[in-house]
Parts: structure tokens; sequence; C-alpha cells
């Protein structure tokens, strides 16, 4: 009984440590791009100091945590789709519901090769780059920051498999 006490409150811990990662990834962009009342420049070095150590804090972790980034994207692309279909166009035209669903799938069939296996650096940036894009665009309310994000994080993949797939020629 103790073991499962413990074990609820470990993962209890997690769960308030990723929401308050997400809050101040959030307010960090939010800073940086001036929004609201947070338009001085003591806000915008303050988000962007904010989003670098984030976003190292991030790359140092990305194998923790890409796993569950794949069960999140999956999560919005349901919830775009389930408001998609019951009508909640009031607030946003229907075209941008399947713009973001979409770029949500090509999302997910870009990170579900990190599900086996553990990126590599540069893809790890890739990673970090799609989180950074998709905070920007709940930020923005605009969808160019997530189609930036996901296109280069395939760019990277394209050129890392392109790269390993070259043959080498041996001198000798």
């Amino acid at each position: 009984m103790g073991e499962q006490v413990k074990s609820g409150f470990r993962l209890a811990g997690w769960l308030l440590l990723t929401l308050a990662f997400i809050y101040a990834l959030l307010l960090c962009a939010g800073f940086l791009v001036g929004k609201g009342e947070y338009n001085q420049p003591i806000y915008r070095v303050a988000g962007a100091c904010g989003l670098v150590a984030l976003s190292v804090v991030m790359f140092m972790t990305v194998r923790h945590w890409v796993g569950w980034f794949i069960g999140a994207l999956g999560y919005f692309v349901l919830k775009t789709a389930f408001a998609l279909l019951l009508g909640s166009s009031l607030v946003r035209p229907p075209m941008w519901f399947i713009e973001f669903a979409l770029l949500l799938g090509f999302a997910i069939l870009l990170c579900v090769r990190y599900a086996s296996r553990k990126p590599q650096r540069i893809e790890a940036v890739g990673l970090v780059g799609l989180v950074l894009a998709l905070s920007f665009a709940l930020v923005c309310n605009s969808n160019i920051p997530t189609l930036f994000g996901v296109a280069v994080l395939g760019l990277i993949q394209l050129a890392y498999d392109r790269k390993r797939r070259t043959p080498r020629l041996n001198a000798g």
C-alpha cells in the first residue's frame, strides 16, 4: 500500500511539473511576441532568456518526453476533429480546424519514428523546434508557426536520412 501511495505522489509531481513547464513555455512565448500588456523590452528579453533555458532543458531530456508528445499530438488531432465536427466554427473558420488537424497529423507522422528509438542530436533540435513552434502557434493564434515547425522537422529528417544512406568511398 505504501508503495502505491509513493507512486501516486511521484506521478502527481511529474504531472504538476509538466503543467508548470508548459505554462512557462507559453508565458515566455507570449512575452517574446509582446502579447497583451507585456510589450516592453524587458518582457521580450525575459521571454527570450526563458525560451532559451526551456529549450536547453527540452533538448537534454528529449528521449524522456517524446513519447508523451506524440500522444499529446494525437489528442490535439482528435480534439480538433471533434471541434470541427461539432461546429465550433463560431470562433474560427472551419478551414482553420482542417489545416491545424492536417499539420498535427503530419507532425505525428514525423515524430512516430522516435517512439522506438532515441532521436539523434539534430533530430532533437527539430523536435524542440516543433514544440516551440506549437507554443507560438497557440500564443499567436495562427497555424503558420506550426507549418514552419513541421517543415523544419521534415527537412531535418530528410537531410539526416539522406546523409545516413549516402555510400561512403573508402580511400585505399
